[in-house]
């Protein structure tokens, strides 16, 4: 078992000396997955969602399998799923995909201060793994008091990643291997969709701390529902746009202020904050500095949502 899990810490680049610094990994690891269990139901229900689709648009199980472990994106997923099934020219299909997934170039940018340091491999395998919940649970947990410059990630940091990305990842795998397991029984009138993004948005509303938030989410929400009949899902790409844009005006004229002093605290604890004399001075805890970067990762997820 340790030879299974010594392979497994060298291929994500967490390297180690000795036993103590092992078992140190192996501890950030679990916090990892202590973090990101709350959300493991919307990403099993989302994994089931996906599979159930595909299988019963027609693709094969094994084909199904083969496309969430190299694509691992449902939503771009379910966009090109008619594509994919109408024979689509290739590039069709990528540039559906691309526009779905252009909010990983947000994800990927808040997180890429922390791993600028790692080589090529270990940054395109870390940004494989990155998504919605990932990005903000970790930037949450280790926003630094440098803002937009925090410092390289450290053994523990990374290792707090992995653990969450591969508690969603197999999750995500669980979903999808029962979805196609059951794609003939579970009916599309379930509206699994819905309930998914209800659990999420549970977690959403925790996230957001201050009325920047509040109001790039109401915004995104509203221009999500109204813009829902574009193609290829273009809605989820416009709702970003608009909810940051007016979350960043809100911010300008109401610059760090929070909706309460002090978060609840508990396994998504990110938020414990206190407001010095100073208004630019607002402190968390665990995180760092609260500032629009962390409000903006709510935003984007709570329109995707």
């Amino acid at each position: 078992m340790w030879v299974c899990m010594d392979v497994l810490l060298k291929f994500f680049g967490l390297h180690f000396d000795n036993s103590e610094q092992r078992a140190e990994i192996v501890s950030a690891m679990r916090e990892g997955f202590d973090a990101l269990l709350p959300t493991t139901p919307a990403t099993f229900i989302w994994g089931l969602v996906t599979a159930v689709a595909m299988v019963s648009a027609g693709l094969s199980p094994a084909y199904t399998m083969l496309i969430n472990v190299v694509v691992y994106a449902g939503s771009a997923q379910l966009a090109v799923l008619s594509l994919l099934v109408a024979h689509a020219p290739l590039w069709v299909v990528w540039l559906t995909a691309a526009m779905v997934n252009v909010r990983f170039v947000i994800f990927s940018g808040a997180i890429k201060p922390y791993f600028r340091h790692l080589s090529l491999r270990e940054r395109l395998l870390f940004g494989f793994l990155n998504g919605d919940i990932n990005c903000m649970l970790f930037t949450h947990r280790y926003r630094s008091l440098d803002g937009a410059n925090p410092p390289p990630a450290n053994l523990e940091q990374r290792s707090f990643f992995v653990g969450m990305a591969l508690t969603n990842f197999v999750f995500w795998q669980i979903g999808i291997v029962l979805g196609i397991a059951l794609a003939s029984v579970v009916p599309t009138e379930w509206g699994l969709q819905l309930a998914a993004a209800l659990t999420l948005l549970i977690l959403i509303i925790k996230m957001v701390d201050n009325w920047a938030g509040v109001a790039g989410c109401v915004v995104a929400a509203l221009t999500a529902v109204y813009f829902h009949d574009l193609p290829n899902k273009l809605w989820v790409l416009v709702a970003i746009v608009v909810g940051v844009a007016v979350a960043l005006v809100v911010e300008r004229f109401l610059p760090n202020m929070p909706l309460r002093r002090v978060s609840d605290s508990g396994r998504l604890d990110v938020w414990s904050v206190r407001h010095e004399s100073d208004e630019s001075s607002l402190v968390t805890h665990r995180c760092g500095r609260l500032d629009g970067g962390d409000a903006a990762h709510a935003r984007i997820f709570f329109a995707y949502a």
